[in-house]
């Protein structure tokens, strides 16, 4: 928001001589006043007093909704700076205001509309091209992002934020080395090494581990708070897949007397990822002792014994982490996960249940549901609950794979209507995000029953590609290269097969 040193400038102007004014300017005057001596309620009341007695005045809304910002008021400050557009449309300060606002409140489509009508009216604006950018890059319109800020590199500059944005936005359009060289000013910014910290946060976000290493290590001296730096680095370095160089900076951590329990929880995630079940459980278990309030070490402690298959152990955990937070839908949510791995269905459906309840907002209680409800024999109810998450949820893909997986075992009992529903819940899915390469291998193997090769072709090469360790993709293209004619390709994926089948025997 624009610093009270602006809004004074900009607005408040300097002291008016006090002649004969009418109830209007006094109330405009005391108010303007009270503000430059930092007394903003006082100001808002003499405004709005102002404003009732000439309602047609924009300088006087302008200075109320300018007030009103300073205090933090925005959704009024808003209403407010609006009237003065509608009073005044050739207004482009108050407009500028307005689509800070706007950004501030995440109404992103009306600022950006406010914004490009001032840069219309004044295309140099390098104020409103810099907010632009700021509210592109939050809507997700990285092009518009990186081209606004881009043609402000002085503004960009002075802001960590204002760089960050500008990154993130170059990352998106895979732009690595651009966003790389914009990252590097973060470095040694003026504001501080926090600035690198940020960077590093960003550069980590979007998998630039090499980045975000190197800022970290640029700092490793000069912020003051040290184990923050070293916690975040071990971060970078576990999501890098260094699991023993993240140890490492765990256990310099440790030595020096910062055992936290978000660092054991991390050693833990460690020791996992390398098959050190025992001691992965451990270091949960230290988690939970040091932090016991905090839910998200039970429910990883759960999680890691769920991929052990240590299942009685994850049902055990599970259940006490209900008991200690009876309010909270993630655990119940986990506890239905280990049900269901453990053919606990119709307990998995109780614990789903509960966590739709709690919060209905998540989708992972109402999809876990449904699933169990499926396996329970429970088509109708099932299929009630994946349609509804569906209209609930329509961006997420797991509802109509799941429901296209209950559907084609349907159809391999002879139900045709069954097949056609799940053939298009597959390409709805794959419409959302073409990288489901479950959703491509089903629809192949479709297209290959009913002798639709070319199909089968394209969806099954396209496994291939996103998945090239799927067995099963390998042999069904091996299958349409025959029927195509294609005996050495056939061959190849055939062999290609043969290999991973022997590698899982392994």
């Amino acid at each position: 928001m624009v610093s009270l040193l602006v809004v004074l400038a900009g607005w408040i102007g300097p002291p008016r001589a006090v002649t004969q004014q009418s109830v209007a300017e006094s109330h405009l005057e005391r108010g303007l006043d009270l503000a430059r001596a930092g007394q903003l309620s006082g100001a808002e009341t003499e405004l709005r007093q102002a404003a009732k007695s000439t309602p047609a005045n924009p300088e006087v809304w302008s200075a109320l909704g300018t007030v009103l910002a300073m205090q933090h008021k925005l959704a009024e400050s808003t209403e407010v700076f609006g009237k003065v557009v509608k009073l005044d449309p050739s207004n482009l300060t108050a407009r500028r205001y307005l689509a800070a606002n706007l950004w501030q409140l995440h109404q992103y489509a009306e600022a950006k509309t406010n914004l490009q009508i001032i840069l219309k009216a004044k295309p140099d604006d390098a104020a409103a091209k810099l907010l632009l950018g700021m509210v592109s890059e939050n809507s997700g319109d990285y092009a518009m992002a990186a081209r606004m800020l881009a043609s402000v590199p002085e503004d960009v500059r002075k802001q960590p934020e204002s760089i960050a944005a500008l990154a993130r936005s170059y990352y998106h359009l895979q732009q690595k080395e651009k966003a790389r060289a914009i990252l590097a000013q973060l470095s040694a910014h003026p504001t501080g090494p926090q600035a690198a910290f940020l960077g590093a946060q960003i550069a980590d976000q979007m998998q630039d581990y090499e980045t975000a290493r190197n800022l970290l290590t640029s700092i490793r001296t000069t912020l003051p708070d040290h184990a923050k730096v070293e916690s975040t680095l071990a971060l970078v370095e576990y999501h890098a897949g260094r699991f023993t160089e993240c140890q490492r900076i765990l256990q310099g951590l440790f030595a020096s007397g910062n055992q936290t329990a978000s660092a054991l929880n991390l050693q833990g995630w460690c020791y996992h990822k390398q098959g050190k079940n025992a001691e992965a459980v451990e270091s949960l278990k230290q988690a939970i002792d040091l932090a016991p309030t905090e839910g998200t070490n039970y429910l990883d402690l759960t999680r890691v014994l769920l991929e052990q298959q240590s299942l009685p152990r994850a049902l055990e955990v599970a259940r006490h982490t209900t008991e200690i937070f009876p309010s909270s839908a993630a655990a119940y949510e986990i506890r239905g996960l280990v049900e269901a791995g453990m053919s606990q269905f119709t307990d998995a459906i109780q614990s789903y249940m509960r966590a739709t309840q709690i919060d209905p907002s998540r989708p992972d209680g109402l999809l876990g549901l449904a699933q169990s409800q499926a396996n329970a024999g429970l088509t109708k109810e099932a299929s009630e609950n994946f349609e509804a998450g569906s209209r609930k949820f329509p961006k997420d893909v797991r509802f109509k794979t799941s429901y296209a997986t209950v559907l084609l075992k349907q159809a391999d009992s002879g139900d045709k209507q069954a097949e056609i529903m799940a053939r298009q819940l597959l390409r709805e899915a794959l419409a959302l995000d073409p990288s489901l390469s479950d959703a491509h291998y089903q629809l192949g193997n479709l297209a290959l029953k009913q002798n639709q090769i070319a199909e089968a072709e394209k969806h099954l090469e396209e496994v291939a590609k996103l998945d090239a360790n799927n067995a099963q993709a390998h042999f069904a293209l091996a299958r349409v290269y025959r029927r195509l004619g294609r005996q050495q390709d056939a061959a190849r994926e055939m062999k290609r097969y043969e290999q991973l089948k022997a590698a899982d025997v392994q």
